[in-house]
């Protein structure tokens, strides 16, 4: 995922994280906070779950906060 801000110096800074959710769907996930790629740590079984939303946010350096979902 990739936000931007307009900001300079620390209010410009973005850090990401996932939203509240299931923590078995927290053990398949995780996002890199500086980076905002989300990556496996374990495999995914469709016959058990077709799919995945995952609520994503965007935290600027002074607080404001963006939100979305990774379907």
């Amino acid at each position: 995922i990739s936000a931007s801000d307009a900001d300079s110096g620390i209010n410009a800074h973005i850090t990401y994280s996932f939203g509240k959710m299931p923590a078995k769907v927290l053990q398949k996930f995780v996002v890199d906070a500086e980076r905002g790629t989300i990556t496996l740590q374990e495999p995914l079984d469709f016959e058990d779950t077709r799919a995945f939303s995952l609520p994503v946010q965007a935290r600027d350096g002074g607080g404001l906060v963006a939100h979305c979902d990774v379907e």
